[in-house]
């Protein structure tokens, strides 16, 4: 078996707001996600879930942009992801189902029965995210993301307003 390799990416993290049909905005956490040495990049978004024909509290969008000379061949799947307090913990998986929209889309819709609600907001807090996807070559990689301090900030900042907006009445509160 080979050894793994380490290959150094980077990723930037922003909220942007989206105004649903009622005229109220919601954030969405976004990751904008670079390996040059594997001419990867990809996007990821974290949003409430504002459809109710979905039963998801939230939805995780993971958007991949491969360039040509990619060795994997393409991206085959993304079966979950993981929350981790340091870089070096095993993590502990988010509850959600995991979907494979396109070759290159990828989405998480996370359980929105409250106890499952409650522990992915608490997983959500912690510091590090592991991304274990497969490539069409059968070889697998690990993407590692660090939130840092703004990654931190755009999470604290996103899942406040979730809250805020959860206790907001709806239809003006009548």
């Amino acid at each position: 078996m080979a050894q793994p390799t380490t290959v150094p990416g980077s990723v930037t993290w922003s909220i942007d707001m989206r105004t649903d049909a009622r005229g109220r905005s919601d954030p969405i956490i976004q990751a904008h996600i670079a390996v040059p040495k594997r001419h990867l990049t990809a996007v990821l978004t974290l949003e409430r879930n504002a459809d109710p024909s979905v039963s998801a509290s939230h939805l995780i969008e993971l958007s991949f942009r491969i360039a040509a000379g990619f060795k994997g061949g393409g991206i085959y799947s993304l079966q979950r992801m993981s929350m981790k307090a340091t870089e070096s913990d095993r993590g502990d998986t988010l509850i959600g189902v995991p979907a494979k929209v396109t070759d290159n889309l990828y989405m998480l819709a996370l359980n929105d029965l409250p106890e499952a609600r409650a522990r992915n907001l608490e997983l959500l807090e912690r510091q590090w995210i592991d991304l274990p996807i497969f490539y069409q070559d059968g070889k697998r990689a690990l993407l590692t993301l660090e939130k840092g301090a703004d990654g931190e900030r755009v999470f604290h900042q996103a899942i406040q307003a979730w809250a805020s907006n959860d206790l907001a009445p709806i239809d003006g509160g009548e």
